[in-house]
């Protein structure tokens, strides 16, 4: 199964020139940057992706309201983008606007053991604020790429941790502009999904987020963190453009990524696109390689794993 991140909103029309020209005058009087034609590559750790009709960089949580307002109160649709680190965009771009969460970086606050973050905050910097002032709950998350929008948007989680266990609340803006709060303990969360439309609707953007945590020997978790920092380079790419994990690991003892090694799949390449040699499940960019090429690697290495295993792997990724 492949997992598809579908456009915010209901729409009733496509987007226009004029639509674009309108928008970007109005994301002026808002003080958000927007750019026409924005490729997708440069703004997806695989670094692929044709361009966006708009890119949109609202630099606080009331202009992505203001935005998804106007949008959708045209009957236009868009999508929304964090750091991009588990997108596969299609080399034809996509024709609806992207709004960029990644100048919301401003409003983190901690006390009383809850931690709240804004989207766009980089995963990483929450957790050295973390483990600076001597708190747990989001050591597990070491070494985990993009923003804590997107982690909590995708349910992210390693080292035997997920933000389905950690978020307390979610601030999130609707489809209409609204603003809701809503705790995570009435939401559906699953392996690596939350499911906002029950609770906020279709089109429901994350912008911002409250961790619970725990007081903890600062020093016992800076161990930790520079354990867990040493593994990962010992066990993945890191430095390489990729997506992270291409396959959901499979029922059973084996995972994704034994099962594409065994398959004989390490080092196989279409192009530019190579599967790692360190981690059989990253697909990573050599440089110039398509969606394409992208699509024809991972499909080579499902049926050779179904041929080998009999076991049919699902995909990972976000494709848009």
């Amino acid at each position: 199964m492949t997992t598809r991140a579908n456009p915010g909103g209901p729409a009733t029309r496509e987007w226009t020139r004029a639509d674009l020209r309108d928008l970007t005058t109005f994301c002026g009087s808002e003080g958000c940057a927007c750019t026409l034609d924005e490729p997708l590559s440069r703004h997806t750790s695989m670094g692929i992706g044709g361009p966006a009709a708009a890119m949109i960089w609202p630099p606080h949580p009331d202009a992505v309201a203001a935005v998804v307002a106007w949008v959708s109160g045209r009957g236009l649709r868009w999508r929304v983008l964090g750091g991009g680190t588990n997108v596969m965009a299609p080399d034809r771009g996509v024709e609806e606007a992207v709004i960029n969460l990644t100048r919301l970086i401003e409003g983190t606050r901690i006390e009383d053991g809850l931690g709240t973050f804004p989207a766009g905050l980089p995963t990483a910097q929450a957790l050295n604020r973390t483990v600076r002032e001597g708190l747990d709950g989001l050591v597990w998350a070491t070494g985990l790429p993009g923003t804590i929008g997107g982690a909590v948007a995708g349910n992210a989680g390693c080292w035997g941790g997920e933000m389905a266990t950690t978020v307390d609340t979610l601030e999130v803006v609707t489809a209409q502009g609204g603003w809701l709060r809503i705790a995570a303990a009435d939401l559906s969360w699953s392996y690596r999904r939350l499911d906002l439309v029950e609770k906020a609707g279709i089109g429901s953007i994350v912008v911002s987020t409250t961790l619970a945590l725990e007081p903890d020997d600062p020093e016992a978790l800076a161990a930790r963190h520079d354990e867990l920092h040493a593994r990962k380079r010992l066990d993945q790419p890191v430095g390489a453009r990729n997506a992270g994990c291409v396959f959901r690991n499979p029922a059973g003892d084996r995972s994704a990524g034994l099962l594409i090694d065994e398959a004989g799949c390490k080092g196989m390449r279409v192009g530019d696109a190579e599967i790692s040699s360190v981690h059989a499940n990253f697909i990573i960019n050599r440089g110039g390689a398509s969606g394409a090429q992208m699509d024809e690697l991972i499909e080579c290495v499902r049926q050779r794993v179904e041929a080998r295993s009999g076991v049919l792997l699902e995909e990972e990724i976000h494709r848009w």
